[in-house]
């Protein structure tokens, strides 16, 4: 009976870590997409809004208020990296007929 109780102990701790594992690999994976996503506005960033510190909500209006344009690859990172939805990129592009 010990063994049993053994082995289901281990399988318990080898699940959690598991899913520890899993769940810093997810974490990782996030803030590693979203700083890709970021890099890709890089040369917009110098371009409209190199006034602005990063992470700043003075950078956010600016690039928001540059936002028609912006090149599609800093879009695009912008989407991957959360900061802007597609939903209303989409609603803008439509307000701008295009």
């Amino acid at each position: 009976m010990d063994a049993d109780l053994n082995a289901a102990e281990r399988k318990d701790t080898s699940m959690k870590r598991i899913t520890l594992v899993m769940a810093l690999a997810a974490l990782f994976f996030t803030v590693s997409t979203a700083e890709a996503g970021k890099r890709k506005c890089a040369e917009d960033y110098r371009r409209f809004c190199g006034q602005w510190g990063l992470e700043t909500r003075g950078l956010q209006n600016c690039m928001r208020a540059h936002g028609n344009y912006l090149s599609k690859r800093c879009v695009k990172g912008l989407i991957q990296a959360g900061a802007v939805s597609q939903a209303e990129v989409d609603r803008k592009r439509k307000a701008l007929g295009r």
